[in-house]
């Protein structure tokens, strides 16, 4: 599954994992909104709605370029800067076809972003 992914007016596409997770987000598409810069090194949302990410592998190195979900905020993760985020967990979901980090690098505290299942 693709999920188009649009910054501030900026439209990038990404490569999302094949998992029930995935599918809950979609579930929701199409949503848009404000997304808080955490650490100088992520974007993040609340969702729409809860969703489980029961069975879902954990890491506590995110990547650049690449989307995660945070069950704790119940959080779309948007990451631009390589970090480890130990004692946190967050679940991989999803890689942008784009490099979206030196966009990001640049953006003040807040991005606007639309989410949208393809």
């Amino acid at each position: 599954m693709k999920f188009k992914i649009t910054i501030n007016d900026n439209e990038y596409h990404a490569d999302m994992v094949d998992c029930e997770l995935v599918n809950q987000i979609a579930d929701m598409c199409p949503f848009e909104s404000t997304y808080k810069q955490h650490l100088h090194h992520e974007y993040f949302t609340k969702l729409p709605s809860t969703v489980n990410d029961e069975g879902c592998p954990l890491t506590t190195s995110i990547l650049k370029n690449k989307i995660y979900y945070y069950q704790k905020w119940n959080s779309l993760v948007i990451v631009y800067e390589d970090a480890n985020v130990s004692p946190y967990e967050l679940s991989y979901i999803g890689e942008f076809e784009e490099d979206v980090s030196e966009y990001l690098q640049e953006m003040g505290r807040n991005i606007f972003v639309e989410v949208d299942a393809e």
